[in-house]
């Protein structure tokens, strides 16, 4: 079974993610570009103002709890099951 996560800054959902590697999904992207493909997670960003941020953090976890501890660790709230 797919685990699920929403990722909140405040009350803004900024992320969407799953533990299924897959794409990472950009709120904009380069016109014509294909999606980025992860190893341990599919994603979708859902504001533009923390994407960078985001992808930082994603960046430099080796796994899928780390990146889930580095998004707590950084002020964001993540919540299971509701993306």
């Amino acid at each position: 079974m797919i685990r699920r996560w929403r990722v909140y800054a405040g009350d803004r959902a900024v992320l969407e993610v799953t533990d299924a590697p897959g794409a990472l999904i950009s709120t904009a992207p380069p016109h014509g570009s294909r999606p980025v493909m992860h190893p341990f997670l599919s994603a979708a960003a859902l504001d533009a103002g923390h994407e960078d941020r985001l992808r930082g953090l994603l960046e430099s976890a080796g796994d899928l709890d780390g990146f889930l501890h580095a998004l707590a660790a950084a002020g964001y709230r993540v919540e299971p099951g509701a993306a």
